[in-house]
């Protein structure tokens, strides 16, 4: 049997917690199934008649939607009920006018609160009902099927974990999810990583920070490691941008498919790699319409052409998101294999950030700053530099004056170092790069630490 049968087997496995999952569903009306199987046929052939239909419905019912509930799109007096129609918004746009995007019925009624520093520094908080929340449960699952994780399966997290989003031991045990702090993700955290992997008789995914998994492939580069019978049976990038070379050494060395996932918290999952086939995102467009525009004008880019990634969602009736500017680049590409159709981005660009090191010339995730610079709500933009081995840099744009700098010092320092130096400079707006984008995170070292 080889692997990819193998592989198969496993996803018609049907594990005690997805068996359990969808029997709580069926009582609730199995609405997360209905979502979930609207998904699968739409995804699985972009242009079926079935998928056409749908999408013209879904992208029409909320524009229709918007226009009748939402302040902010009322005000322009939108007679017509066209996508194009609509004005381009950023992460600005609603941090400006936040109240006004919010629909109308849904300001006392029950929703999610999630908040992000977004891929330029700039930290804002979306809103979103309990549809677009199932249909967020049923996109994972889709794109977990795409490389072979049955539902229930058991999953190592690697991520950065704190207060704010550390789950307890009874979620963690129902969600079969084991967290790893990837803070200080040194050698010895990476062995004990891989041990207890191995441990595992049941096979296991991994999805982690690309950073992470970057490191991991250094430790074993550097360490022999006996990789047989580890059992698992995907790993995932997330949140940064995967190196190719990552990405072969772990298809080659776990023998398993190794993917990237696009997404973001205020939309949801965008796109992702699906198993064995190369470096294409598949595009999620069952839950969203996706366009790509040119760098400096609203206009649709020409085919092959480097864009802005720009969506629609189709659920989110609470806090609608039209032509959202995700602030990323794409370049878009269509498939067709024995009659289906796929949309996917042959690549996204604009997501990585440079490596940041602590004082001992240890890397440090990237993603550290956007999940510690959350609670910073007061500020409008931030920019971290790293000068050199000890030397850092915060530029910060406060919407007023920022009191709790002693905090923030206190907060880095504890992760970088206690000897870091770390200046702290203020500025009216942090400028763009020729792209359109804001790095958050530079690394000005004119000489790299041996230790990567």
């Amino acid at each position: 049997m080889n692997r990819a049968t193998e592989l198969k087997s496993v996803l018609k496995t049907a594990t005690f917690r997805n068996t359990i999952f969808w029997f709580f569903d069926w009582l609730k009306g199995a609405k997360v199934r209905n979502h979930y199987t609207d998904v699968c046929l739409i995804n699985k052939n972009h242009e079926s008649e079935y998928a056409i239909e749908k999408r013209k419905e879904y992208l029409s019912a909320i524009l229709q939607h918007t226009l009748k509930t939402v302040p902010y799109y009322r005000a322009f007096g939108l007679k017509t009920v066209s996508l194009d129609c609509f004005p381009v918004i950023n992460k600005n746009s609603i941090r400006k006018h936040s109240k006004s995007f919010c629909a109308a019925q849904y300001v006392v009624a029950k929703t999610y609160k999630t908040t992000t520093s977004g891929s330029t520094g700039t930290p804002f908080t979306v809103f979103q009902d309990n549809s677009k929340r199932r249909r967020h449960k049923a996109d994972v699952r889709f794109f977990w099927d795409t490389i072979f994780h049955p539902w229930g399966t058991k999953i190592y997290y690697l991520k950065l974990w704190n207060d704010r989003n550390k789950k307890g031991r009874l979620i963690q045990k129902i969600q079969n999810m084991v967290p790893v702090d990837v803070l200080k993700l040194d050698d010895l955290k990476i062995g004990q990583l891989l041990s207890d992997i191995k441990a595992n008789k049941a096979p296991v995914s991994v999805l982690a920070y690309a950073s992470a998994l970057d490191q991991i492939v250094k430790y074993l580069s550097r360490n022999q490691t006996d990789l047989s019978k580890m059992g698992v049976i995907s790993i995932v990038a997330m949140s940064e941008s995967l190196d190719a070379n990552t990405k072969e050494y772990l298809e080659h060395h776990f023998d398993c498919p190794v993917v990237s996932r696009y997404a973001n918290l205020e939309n949801g999952l965008l796109a992702q790699q699906t198993a064995f086939c190369g470096n294409y995102f598949l595009l999620n467009l069952a839950s969203y319409h996706i366009e790509i525009l040119k760098l400096n004008e609203d206009t649709p880019v020409e085919q092959g052409e480097t864009g802005r990634i720009i969506v629609t969602d189709f659920f989110n009736r609470a806090m609608p998101m039209i032509r959202y500017d995700t602030g990323d680049l794409g370049v878009l590409r269509k498939l067709k294999r024995q009659g289906v159709v796929q949309y996917v981005l042959k690549k996204v660009e604009g997501r990585r950030m440079d490596a940041i090191y602590d004082t001992e010339g240890m890397p440090i995730s990237s993603l550290l700053l956007s999940n510690s610079m959350w609670k910073y709500d007061e500020l409008n933009q931030f920019q971290f530099i790293q000068k050199d081995r000890r030397r850092y840099e915060f530029i910060l744009n406060p919407l007023a004056d920022f009191s709790r700098e002693k905090e923030l010092l206190d907060e880095f320092k504890a992760c970088l170092g206690s000897d870091a130096i770390i200046k702290i400079t203020y500025i009216e707006e942090i400028p763009l790069l020729s792209s359109g984008k804001r790095k958050k995170v530079l690394n000005h070292m004119k000489k790299k630490p041996k230790t990567v």
